[in-house]
């Protein structure tokens, strides 16, 4: 008699699961009510019925594969019908909590910018790092350290090109990070929903001529728009607070480089060009960072209200990952605009360490990009991709990288070319 085979389930998983609050998952008894009500959830791939049963069954590489996880928004409206209160919304965010552990790497970042004591640890090793680095710079320049004397010009303080040392390794680990994982999201996904190499078995990757044209930029538009979060019914107003602070964090970042740019390129260049910073208040670059820092320091509070009104309500739980994250980000908001009335004050004293403080919290913030809930501004979007991508596939409309290579590509049993 032939074995029959049998399901092994993933127990590291489930525990995962389970731990980052998807403690409800096996209440679920699969009658499909989270994926009629989702306004989210499409006729050809629903959720999240699919990944509950995963999860109950501890498929872990069932859900690995699985672009749906992240197509989810949590918006509380499968957990308002649920008749046994198992909270598909909740379970999916679990899972995606562990899916980032997953993509991490080294995984100890991971675990320690997703606790509330590592990431304070975390603020205070990056603005340790600050002061080491600009008083191994002071010594090597023999420039004033720590506190300068005369008007508070951080950049007498802390020149640029120590900071900027510090920062462009920080972001070298991070774009280390955030590209390995998501090359390896994309071919788990692509593996999961059948688009491999019939002959190598390997995950299929996209003809990279019109694929930034035809499915990337798309998806950033939608993304930008918030469209697919505007159709959440128990958590609509998130939309407004999100939409916020993810423009905010455009202009910032857009600042940021004219700034870097201006300050640590042109001003050296030519340094009697009027280069120097601080810019005047009126200067255009000036009121766009401030209004930047508004919109951040509003948006966030918005998802704050809002995490606490659903929380209490029952409609989503609000975990330890998603407070680290608000509270981070209105730290930088907040002592980035401290920082800057302070220095208008011409508070030495107060202006230098709180600068110091606005360093670290954006250094930290930066670095949990590829290692906290944040990493969903990259998963997110990548499922996004994929899904358009997937679905020009399955219609024929679309081809592979390696399509001249081999002759044949098989998507679930059936040959694409």
């Amino acid at each position: 008699m032939a074995e029959r085979n049998q399901v092994q389930p993933d127990l590291a998983f489930v525990k995962g699961v389970m731990e980052a609050g998807g403690d409800t998952v096996n209440r679920c008894y699969q009658c499909a009510t989270c994926s009629i009500i989702c306004p989210l959830s499409t006729d050809e791939s629903p959720f999240p019925r699919k990944e509950m049963l995963w999860a109950q069954w501890g498929l872990g590489s069932k859900v690995a594969g699985d672009a749906d996880v992240w197509l989810c928004h949590n918006c509380g409206d499968c957990t308002k019908y649920c008749p046994r209160d198992a909270r598909p919304g909740d379970v999916l965010s679990a899972i995606r909590i562990n899916a980032v552990k997953h993509y991490a790497e080294p995984k100890a970042l991971a675990n320690i910018l997703n606790t509330a004591g590592g990431v304070i640890g975390t603020v205070i090793a990056s603005m340790f790092a600050v002061m080491v680095v600009a008083f191994l710079w002071s010594l090597y320049t023999k420039e004033a350290f720590p506190i300068p004397e005369g008007t508070v010009v951080y950049h007498k303080f802390l020149t640029v090109i120590p900071i900027d040392a510090l920062y462009l390794s920080i972001f070298g680990l991070v774009a280390y990070a955030s590209i390995k994982g998501v090359l390896q999201f994309w071919s788990d996904i692509s593996k999961g929903a059948g688009l491999r190499d019939s002959f190598t078995g390997k995950a299929a990757t996209p003809a990279m001529g019109p694929f930034l044209v035809k499915y990337v930029w798309p998806a950033v538009k939608e993304i930008l728009t918030h469209e697919r979060f505007k159709k959440c019914g128990e958590t609509a107003e998130r939309a407004t607070g999100h939409l916020w602070v993810l423009w905010s964090f455009i202009i910032l970042f857009v600042v940021t480089i004219i700034v870097m740019i201006q300050a640590d390129v042109l001003a050296i260049l030519f340094p009697d060009a009027g280069f120097e910073t601080p810019l005047a208040q009126y200067h255009p670059v000036k009121i766009a960072a401030n209004v930047g820092a508004v919109m951040l320091i509003a948006g966030i509070w918005m998802l704050r209200n809002m995490r606490n009104k659903k929380t209490a309500e029952g409609t989503i739980t609000s975990s330890t990952q998603d407070w680290i994250l608000i509270w981070l980000i209105f730290a930088v908001g907040v002592s980035g605009v401290a920082a800057e009335i302070i220095r208008l004050a011409d508070v030495a004293i107060l202006a230098y360490p709180v600068y110091v403080l606005h360093l670290g919290c954006v250094a930290t913030l930066f670095l949990s990009i590829p290692y906290s809930k944040f990493a969903h501004l990259l998963y997110r979007t990548t499922a996004y991709v994929h899904e358009s991508w997937a679905r020009d596939v399955r219609a024929g409309k679309a081809g592979f990288g390696l399509e001249k290579m081999v002759t044949a590509w098989q998507y679930e049993g059936k040959d694409v070319h």
